[in-house]
């Protein structure tokens, strides 16, 4: 394959620092969504655990089967 030196611009130009700010952009932007599936997941599988107990163990920790999700997000929360 043939490369011409000639289209290729140098490394400290305009259109380079262009290209890398904008893949920091979408990598920061990437990296905010991927945080808040995390959280989802993490909120949804706090919220399973707590449905799978029993009425009696959700009593002792003072919870109710409506006052699950949110428990859940408090408890997320407090991380």
């Amino acid at each position: 394959m043939a490369f011409n030196t000639h289209t290729v611009k140098p490394a400290g130009s305009p259109a380079v620092s262009a290209a890398i700010a904008a893949l920091s952009r979408f990598g920061g932007k990437i990296k905010t969504q991927a945080q808040h599936l995390s959280k989802a997941i993490q909120l949804a599988r706090m919220m399973s655990v707590l449905a799978n107990m029993s009425d009696d163990h959700l009593e002792l920790i003072g919870v109710t089967r409506s006052e699950i999700p949110a428990y859940a997000e408090k408890l997320l929360a407090g991380e």
